[in-house]
């Protein structure tokens, strides 16, 4: 691809509900690199990191939750991490890595500036290799993990713990953090035994569920024989239900997302096993990564110690190229992925 062009992903439809997104709903562009004006710099696109939400910021029905939809024509949004090559910003400088909205392009004009840029973007000032750490377990998913199981779920040392969407990005984190604050049983649910295996041999869970081929109910039951101590729940719907069910006393539910049933037509049914919160004196509540953005230098600093230490396993899955960037957003719905979900668009700053 040419240096001198800025690639670009647009929106050309938006997905029916219950749709699988895919790159019918784009179209890709190419444009001249934009110019930095006044207070403005210019940010080269190094990794991009599909997410969940980027879905449902095509969909009118999500506006409570991500705004009015991306206007079609408009470039796709996401989070990324790029190196400033050029600033008219006094805070700014060339050579700076900047992690933040860049969208799905090579190149972003960035405009510093209210309480939202504050808060969901960041100057890396201490950077590592690679540079996508700073999305992934030093990131987004790596922090979403960390405060859903220190203060979405107060983790105890001895908790029972169970995760589900835990062969993803913010599930392939939560349980090691879990494994690290002491936790006893540590149980991933995943949609294939190819990830069971992987989420045992590789990741450090004591067992894996395979929700497509295993009865739920009962293997909750079998490893969970005195109650789940604490639940971090990615995708709502049935496992959601089927974990309530099996809650210990004074049990932790943790909720981070619910892919399962958000994207569907019509509205939500709630879980039937919702009263069992009152039987088990629980606590649900939901959470989200940037609420603690006050935070993020600690959650960051404790991450990179656990990193260096060997106690936490980079989780990364890597697709090369912004061309295959709609593919790695899709994946994320069809299970075509497994951990923290990474586009490397251009090579690292040097």
């Amino acid at each position: 691809m040419s240096k001198n062009t800025n690639h670009q992903w647009r929106v050309a439809c938006y997905p029916e509900s219950n749709e699988l997104i895919s790159e019918n709903h784009f179209t890709w562009t190419s444009a001249p690199i934009p110019e930095p004006a006044t207070d403005e710099f210019l940010v080269r696109t190094i990794c991009l990191a599909p997410g969940p939400a980027q879905r449902g910021y095509l969909e009118q029905s999500q506006s409570q939750f991500f705004g009015e939809p991306i206007p079609i024509g408009d470039v796709m949004r996401g989070r990324g991490i790029g190196e400033i090559v050029s600033s008219r910003h006094p805070n700014y400088s060339e050579g700076d890595i900047f992690v933040g909205s860049l969208g799905w392009q090579d190149y972003s004009i960035q405009k510093p500036h209210g309480s939202e840029f504050v808060f969901s973007t960041r100057k890396i000032v201490s950077p590592r290799t690679p540079l996508s750490l700073h999305l992934g377990i030093l990131g987004q998913a790596g922090g979403t993990g960390y405060f859903g199981m220190l203060e979405g779920a107060n983790i105890k040392h001895g908790d029972n713990v169970l995760v589900s969407a835990a062969a993803g990005g913010v599930g392939s984190v939560a349980g090691q953090i879990a494994r690290i604050k002491g936790a006893g049983n540590v149980v991933g649910i995943t949609g294939s035994d190819a990830k069971c295996a992987w989420l045992c041999d590789e990741v450090g869970y004591t067992a894996a569920i395979n929700y497509k081929t295993d009865n739920l109910d009962q293997k909750l039951g079998q490893l969970f024989p005195d109650g789940i101590d604490v639940f971090l729940d990615c995708v709502g719907g049935e496992i959601l239900d089927t974990g309530l069910k099996h809650l210990a006393m004074h049990a932790r539910v943790a909720i981070a997302g619910f892919i399962a049933t958000q994207y569907l037509p019509g509205p939500a049914t709630g879980p039937a096993n919702y009263n069992n919160l009152l039987f088990k004196r629980a606590r649900m509540q939901g959470f989200v990564y940037f609420d603690y953005w006050d935070r993020y230098d600690e959650a960051e600093t404790q991450l990179a110690k656990w990193y260096d230490d060997g106690l936490l396993l980079n989780t990364e899955y890597l697709t090369e190229g912004l061309e295959n960037m709609p593919a790695a957003l899709a994946d994320l719905f069809t299970g075509g992925n497994r951990g923290i979900a990474i586009c490397r668009v251009s090579a690292d700053a040097v």
